[in-house]
């Protein structure tokens, strides 16, 4: 065992400057030929590129598997690259995921040139090379390699989707008000070199410094609880752009739908609105928005307690902000499946997650223990039908990785194994002949698939007329 590892081992993980004062201390070693043994030790892992003064965040590989390992690595960069640290924080408070557009403004990161940082994309495309974050589409997540905590990319755009919707009253209220100029309001702008939530032009007295107009700039955080930590990136944004010279006053604001009270008071002392969104939009408003956040965070267990509760939801929706109901469609999709199997199974997991033995992330929308058999579903609310390549990526990625999960549980090892796919819009005819042809030759389990008449049949022996009304209304869109 090296010096090194000896340290690593008694101690934990630590920056290399207090590795080299170890190594200076106990083995006599000069400073730079600590540094130098460190480098070249094979055992000792190294997370480089986001601290001061060129330091490392060292560990070994047994490290990586305690529980306390990702905070003592999100620790070492709050107190040695904090600039960095608000991209892991953004990620743990939005439950694992972000997508890069909310990332760039939960960050006081620029993302335009500027002098002595280097570009915002630069920087997550080093978290990613070295395994600390994954990219997925448009969405960054927190690896399993590092932090085994488990998101949900469906639930999550759901969320961002109902963010996107409020800022975009926001916009609307603000032009309505003469807070700023009718011609202008922009979501996800750039200001400042940073990205916010919101910018709008005004010409308020108060903001007015000759002819220079002044600005409302916004960002959002909902849907999970917000402490002081949590509101630091904005307070710091603006710190950054209020040292520009000749910067334009402005009037900014944090759109909220609660906050921890030290948080609260944090932004009041630095002339921060608040903007709760009850008292933006009204209670009725505001309240529907948490009764669907609720929802969607606790979906299995809502399902079981309080099956239809989503579909009142759906209807409230449909009638006071249809173009929300339909941005999240696929979402209530899955409510609606794991609705059909809460009638009879015994426990209903929503957007389950799991990781392979080659640490990568697979999802599944419902999953459903019954006493003889395990249903994993994937569930399709597509415009189109589902074509062959999308059902390829199922049998070829998820269906492997879904399977070898239950087979890895003793008590679901003697169940039987059935993997449904329901499409609204049914399925191509290749996509047919595939499912067809696993559904005739599969041993080891059972293939089922459902197209949006299926759907309807399944509401119509439930003998739940609710339900029936919301498939063919919002989902089916025929008439009752």
């Amino acid at each position: 065992m090296t010096n090194c590892e000896k340290i690593l081992k008694q101690k934990g993980p630590m920056m290399s400057g207090e590795l080299v004062a170890f190594l200076v201390s106990q083995n006599g070693l000069v400073a730079n030929t600590a540094s130098k043994t460190i480098v070249r030790d094979k055992n000792v892992h190294r997370i480089t590129g986001f601290y001061k003064s060129g330091q490392h965040f060292c560990f070994l590989e047994e490290h990586k598997n305690q529980v306390d390992f990702f905070d003592c690595f999100q620790e070492s960069l709050f107190n040695n690259g904090k600039k960095y640290w608000y991209v892991l924080n953004a990620l743990k408070m939005c439950g694992g995921i972000v997508s890069q557009r909310y990332l760039e403004c939960y960050t006081n990161y620029p993302i335009s040139p500027l002098k002595s940082h280097l570009p915002f994309n630069l920087i997550l495309q080093r978290f990613v090379a070295q395994g600390i974050l994954l990219f997925n589409e448009d969405c960054y997540l927190l690896s399993p390699k590092y932090e085994k905590s488990f998101t949900n990319y469906a639930h999550y755009s759901a969320i961002e989707a109902i963010k996107d919707n409020v800022l975009d009253n926001f916009k609307s209220l603000t032009k309505k008000i003469g807070l700023i100029s009718f011609k202008t309001g922009e979501l996800f702008p750039e200001y400042g070199k940073f990205r916010f939530g919101f910018k709008g032009v005004s010409y308020v007295s108060g903001l007015m410094q000759g002819n220079k107009n002044g600005f409302v700039v916004a960002d959002i955080l909902l849907g999970h609880p917000i402490y002081e930590n949590d509101v630091k990136f904005f307070i710091d944004k603006l710190e950054t752009i209020n040292k520009f010279q000749k910067s334009a006053r402005l009037i900014p604001i944090l759109i909220v739908d609660d906050l921890d009270n030290n948080a609260l008071r944090l932004l009041k002392s630095k002339g921060i609105v608040v903007g709760f969104i009850n008292e933006l939009f009204g209670e009725k408003y505001a309240n529907t928005l948490i009764e669907l956040v609720n929802i969607l965070n606790n979906a299995g267990a809502s399902l079981k307690q309080t099956p239809e509760k989503y579909l009142d939801l759906i209807k409230q929706l449909k009638k006071y902000n249809e173009g929300l109901a339909n941005n999240i469609k696929g979402t209530l999709f899955e409510f609606v499946v794991g609705h059909i199997h809460s009638t009879k199974c015994r426990t209903l997991d929503l957007g389950k997650e799991i990781i392979d033995k080659n640490n990568r992330k697979h999802e599944t929308d419902v999953v459903s223990i019954y006493d003889d058999k395990i249903v994993i579903s994937e569930c399709k609310a597509t415009n189109a039908q589902i074509d062959i390549l999308m059902i390829d990526i199922w049998i070829q990625e998820k269906i492997p990785a879904f399977y070898d999960w239950i087979k890895g549980i003793e008590v679901y090892r003697e169940k039987d194994i059935v993997f449904e796919y329901w499409s609204i819009n049914g399925f191509t005819e290749d996509a047919l002949e595939r499912l067809n042809h696993l559904k005739a030759t599969s041993k080891r389990f059972k293939v089922e698939y459902f197209n949006g008449n299926d759907v309807k049949e399944r509401a119509i022996e439930m003998k739940n007329k609710k339900l029936k009304e919301v498939v063919n209304d919002f989902f089916l869109k025929t008439e009752v």
